[in-house]
């Protein structure tokens, strides 16, 4: 029987790592959004927004509105909120799979969706959590029992 503890802590940190990173990232989008849907909240948006753009060389025309700004970031707040559910779900499913060394295959490939749903999500900001998944699911691939006729 081998020990798993070492895939079962690299998940159990990667999943604390990732939930805060993409909490973050959710909290942020949805009190943004909430902020500007107060009217005052909007017309300071829009008003920042325009300065910005015209502060930095662009041209009104070259870049979006700023509804359409605040529409991408609202669907982004949501976006982030299910992937940050459903990397909850796939790290708990491998830690469960992984310890007593039930379906180690399987956790690996849990693991692995995790590590890339984290990342993609994130846009790379939650690089250390999706590694700590890449390497905890590499660990679950490669880590064999040991024959105990070869070891003799």
């Amino acid at each position: 029987m081998i020990k798993r503890t070492g895939e079962v802590t690299l998940g159990i940190i990667g999943l604390i790592l990732a939930i805060i990173v993409q909490g973050a990232i959710t909290a942020v989008c949805f009190v943004l959004v909430r902020v500007t849907n107060q009217p005052d909240g909007l017309q300071s948006f829009v008003d920042n927004y325009n300065q910005a753009v015209t502060q930095y060389g662009g041209s009104m025309a070259s870049v979006p509105d700023a509804s359409t700004v605040l529409d991408q970031i609202h669907t982004f707040a949501g976006l982030s909120l299910v992937a940050a559910i459903i990397t909850l779900i796939l790290a708990i499913l491998a830690i469960i799979f992984i310890t007593g060394n039930k379906k180690p295959v399987l956790a690996g490939f849990l693991y692995f969706f995790a590590a890339i749903l984290v990342f993609v999500v994130t846009f790379s900001t939650g690089f250390i959590p999706a590694l700590l998944f890449l390497i905890a699911a590499i660990m679950s691939w490669v880590r064999k029992p040991r024959d105990p006729f070869t070891s003799l």
